[in-house]
């Protein structure tokens, strides 16, 4: 009877981790779907049996970035993107927000930009204590004021990276680490459980070399 509940047990957690995700991504879209849609009556989308079909203020929204796209490609578009940007910036209130939104977004989509395209590793938060964190730029602009170079990283938290910490650390103290982003989210958000043999391990190795020195003849086995 043990042996039959403990099988239960491991299949239910499996299930659970199998559906969470799956659940999870369903229900954002559902939710982002459904206020997007907010925007629109009822009677402007198709019925299926009485109901109406959610999607359409995703569809439209995807078709308007389309078409501000392609029209801020051409130089009319540039000039008018340009005026429309100093007008929101200068108004009152809103002028903050928007010019916040918009650094962040250019920060992380802008093609060519070095943001979150680096784990690395730094002692916090405490000397001894690990962490790993993204560059999100390879200078700081008050780094004038150290004396040292500076690099800028975000710290995320566990099991919630959407939440961390801002950080300037000197360059000397920043360790980079051979694991491609991806990688190292993953190792953050599952608390280090992601089976990344080879990853792990090379963290691992660098944190041994930086507490006891590596061994006499090279690179540490």
């Amino acid at each position: 009877m043990r042996r039959l509940g403990s099988l239960l047990k491991n299949e239910l957690i499996t299930g659970v981790v199998l559906l969470a995700p799956i659940i999870g991504t369903v229900y954002l879209f559902l939710f982002i779907a459904s206020g997007v849609d907010s925007f629109f009556p009822d009677h402007y989308r198709p019925l299926v049996r009485g109901v109406p079909v959610p999607g359409l203020g995703v569809v439209s929204l995807l078709c308007l970035a389309l078409l501000v796209g392609i029209f801020a490609h051409n130089f009319a578009g540039r000039r008018m993107v340009s005026w429309l940007d100093k007008i929101f910036a200068r108004m009152p209130l809103f002028g903050g927000t928007y010019g916040l939104i918009k650094q962040v977004f250019e920060s992380v989509f802008s093609q060519g930009a070095d943001s979150f395209n680096r784990a690395v590793l730094i002692e916090y938060p405490r000397e001894g204590i690990y962490t790993i964190a993204f560059v999100t730029t390879s200078k700081s602009p008050i780094q004038s004021r150290t004396g040292e170079d500076l690099i800028s990283v975000f710290v995320p938290t566990t099991p919630n990276p959407t939440s961390g910490f801002y950080l300037l650390v000197a360059k000397r103290l920043v360790r980079e680490l051979d694991m491609p982003v991806q990688a190292a989210f993953k190792l953050v958000i599952t608390m280090g459980i992601a089976k990344e043999p080879e990853l792990i391990t090379t963290t691992a190795r660098m944190v041994r070399d930086e507490v006891i020195g590596k061994p006499e003849g090279g690179t540490p086995p």
